[in-house]
Order: C-alpha cells, then sequence, then structure tokens
C-alpha cells in the first residue's frame, strides 16, 4: 500500500491523492512494478489545520514570534553565498516572505499541542487501516507529520515499510519539530529516504545535516530557475516522478 500525506494550504477535496497516484503508478509500471488502484491512498487533514491566523490568545503570540524568527532567518539563508538569490536584497525577502506564506500551517501544527495529536491520529488511523506493508509518502509539511507522527508511536511506525521524505521545509522547522521527537533518532520504519529536487524554496537537501539514520538520501534537479513551483512539481515532473518510484521500487518487499 502507497500512502500519501499532504502539504499545506486547504482543499476540501479528501480524493486529493489521486492526482498524485495516477502518475506515479505509470512511473512505477515503466520501472516494472506493477500496483492496482487499490494499492494507493491518502491521509487528509486540512480541516485540522487552519493556519497561524486563526491562533487565539497565548498561542497566536507564540505563533507570531515563531513567525518572525522564520523571516529572519529565510532572509540570512537566502542572502548566504550558497543561494542564488545572494546579490538581489528585494528578492530574498520577497522570498522569505513566501516561504512563510506557503509553510505558515506548519506552525499550528508543530506549536498547538491539539492540533498535532489530531493530525497524528488521523495518520494513525490510515496506517491501521491498511492490510498490507505501507511505503508512506509525506509531502512537504506531510513530511514532517509523518516523522513527527512515526518517532512518537513505535507501533504504527513498525507498520511502514518504507518513509519517503519528499520536498520537506524540515530545515526551516527544525526547532519546532525537535520539540516532538529526537532529531538525532529514527523511526522504526524498515526503510527510511529523503528526496530532494533542486530549486526547492523548502531546501530540502539539508534534511541529511538535520535527521539521523536516513538510509538514502537522492538529489536531483527539480526545476532550475523557480523555487517555488520546483517545490510544487514532485508528482507532475519526470525528474520527480522517476526520483520517488525509483526509491518505491528500490525499497519495495
Amino acid at each position: 500500500m502507497i500512502l500519501f500525506v499532504h502539504g499545506m494550504g486547504f482543499s476540501s477535496d479528501r480524493n486529493y491523492w489521486k492526482d498524485w497516484a495516477v502518475p506515479l503508478q505509470n512511473e512505477l509500471a515503466k520501472q516494472s512494478l506493477e500496483l492496482t488502484d487499490e494499492q494507493f491512498d491518502g491521509v487528509y487533514y486540512y480541516d485540522l489545520v487552519p493556519g497561524p491566523k486563526h491562533g487565539k490568545g497565548q498561542a497566536e503570540g507564540v505563533l507570531q514570534i515563531q513567525i518572525i524568527g522564520l523571516k529572519k532567518r529565510a532572509e540570512e539563508e537566502l542572502g548566504s553565498l550558497r543561494s542564488p538569490y545572494a546579490k538581489e536584497i528585494g528578492a530574498i525577502r520577497k522570498l522569505s516572505d513566501s516561504i512563510v506564506d506557503n509553510f505558515g500551517d506548519i506552525f499550528t501544527y508543530l506549536y498547538l499541542e491539539k492540533t498535532h495529536q489530531e493530525v497524528n491520529k488521523r495518520l494513525y488511523e490510515m496506517i491501521d487501516k491498511s492490510k498490507e506493508p505501507v511505503h508512506l509518502i509525506g509531502y512537504s509539511l506531510g513530511s514532517i507529520v509523518s516523522f513527527c507522527a512515526l518517532m512518537q508511536n513505535q507501533t504504527a511506525a513498525q507498520k511502514v515499510n518504507h518513509l519517503l521524505l519528499v520536498g520537506s521545509p524540515l530545515f526551516w522547522f527544525k526547532q519546532g519539530v525537535a520539540r516532538h521527537a529526537d532529531l538525532d533518532s529514527r523511526p522504526l520504519v524498515g526503510r527510511f529516504t529523503n528526496i530532494a529536487g533542486t530549486i526547492d524554496i523548502a531546501w530540502p537537501q539539508m534534511v541529511p545535516k538535520i535527521l539521523s539514520g536516513l538510509d538514502s538520501n537522492l538529489e536531483f534537479i527539480i526545476n532550475p530557475f523557480n523555487p517555488i513551483k520546483g517545490h510544487q512539481e514532485y508528482f507532475y515532473r519526470g525528474e520527480g516522478l522517476q526520483a520517488i518510484a525509483s526509491e518505491i521500487v528500490r525499497g519495495w518487499v
């Protein structure tokens, strides 16, 4: 069973994952792994993560502090020599604001305990529902949800044959993740993989420098010019599909 975990934003479509499953299923077939439609499913939790603007009282203050800190860190990192935007101050600020706007829902998951537990519960329920070994694909915020949830539940983790982090923004949110999970340990899954396309606004290529215990780290060019589109194209561009499919095939049991 391949189980998707979506990222940030909002959609009322609980079958969002079908748009990802069809092209991935075709790519897997090209790589000699034939799967049926019934072997794909997805975790839905958009309704549980309203975004920082809906925070109240003390929680709202905590979220705003985290947002300000993230913007500052984004400007510092994107202004370093490692970034193609190093000499464009205006572009740096615009891009850092975009990071916060695009990934804002992550704060509610990381800093509002009730939301954190409710989202994790959805994931556990879908894993328990599966009658087959689970290959869990956590995309964007979904990668953080998958990692945190499985680190907190060994029973659920042992039912996951392969955990794939795709386009993970862990670099920007490692302090928040560290509140819930030990970054120096790994979940008790069969295989643990990071999929990192560049240029991706989430900066997923930094994940191996933060997490211990990865079995595989695959880096490739997903979009050479636009980091926001790069983050959105993993299930729609050949490079992304080929990378994800190859790692699934490699870890398939």
